[in-house]
């Protein structure tokens, strides 16, 4: 008997968790999101020098949580505007910058399955800011030494609090606005952005309604909770790598355009 109300008081917190509060006034949706923000960061580790004995950084992977909504919710939006994904906006701020990193999409209803109604509503998501002679191509993150003397190790990275000024997402006509601007590809596991030379600074990650045949946002940006820092990189000796000298690229190897450069 405690077995079965133990799993009835479980059923019933699950259909209880709380979902974003939405209100419909004729054109416009106005939505106050369930509390949602940035919640990990952590360094990726590169194995560097001739012996790959020397440990430095490839970048940090951030994770962000996204809100919640209601099923009968999330397929209005998705009839009404031609909600099909996130749009995600990644910005840095520091002493001496203040810049949009990159932008990539998450996608709310599942590739091929529009007809179906298979929408995907994800709890989280994470993508990867690498430095430069990490993203330029796979050729050059695998090199034992790597490209544009690289070689930094990330020290300290912390999660920090901040409170947006608004985060009340409208859904509109009004709001529609055709992105031109890069989207990385989505990848569950490592959607990839170009830091540039230097990860130091404080991270930030704003949200908003997307449709990616179009390339349109169908929303207000909002800045989820919390930031991701990178406070302290130190360079380290790469031993073996002073006369070291990269390789000519051979044919149908990777392009080096593939990814934006930000220094």
């Amino acid at each position: 008997m405690k077995k079965i109300l133990l799993l009835l008081s479980l059923a019933l917190l699950f259909s209880c968790q709380k979902k974003s509060e939405v209100v419909y006034d004729g054109e416009r949706v106005s939505i106050r999101p369930t509390p949602s923000g940035v919640t990990d960061i952590d360094p990726i580790i590169w194995k560097a020098g001739i012996l790959r004995n020397i440990t430095i950084s490839r970048g940090v992977q951030v994770t962000f949580s996204f809100p919640q909504f209601e099923s009968k919710d999330l397929r209005f939006f998705v009839d009404k505007f031609g909600v099909d994904s996130w749009i995600v906006k990644v910005k840095r701020k520091g002493m001496m910058r203040n810049e949009t990193i990159g932008y990539l999409y998450v996608p709310i209803i599942l590739p091929g399955q529009k007809n179906a109604m298979r929408i995907n509503q994800l709890k989280k998501g994470s993508f990867r800011i690498l430095y430069s002679a990490s993203t330029v191509s796979a050729r050059f993150a695998n090199f034992p030494c790597p490209a544009f003397k690289h070689d930094y190790l990330i020290e300290k990275v912390e999660i920090g609090d901040a409170k947006p000024f608004s985060s009340k997402l409208s859904l509109s006509p009004v709001e529609e606005e055709r992105l031109l601007v890069r989207v990385e590809e989505f990848n569950y596991s490592n959607t990839s952005l170009n830091g540039g030379t230097e990860l130091r600074g404080d991270y930030y990650v704003d949200i908003a309604f997307y449709n990616k045949e179009r390339k349109t946002k169908l929303s207000n940006f909002i800045e989820l909770n919390g930031m991701a820092k990178v406070v302290r990189e130190k360079s380290i000796p790469l031993t073996g790598c002073e006369n070291y000298k990269i390789p000519p690229r051979m044919e149908g190897g990777d392009s080096m355009n593939q990814f934006k450069w930000n220094n």
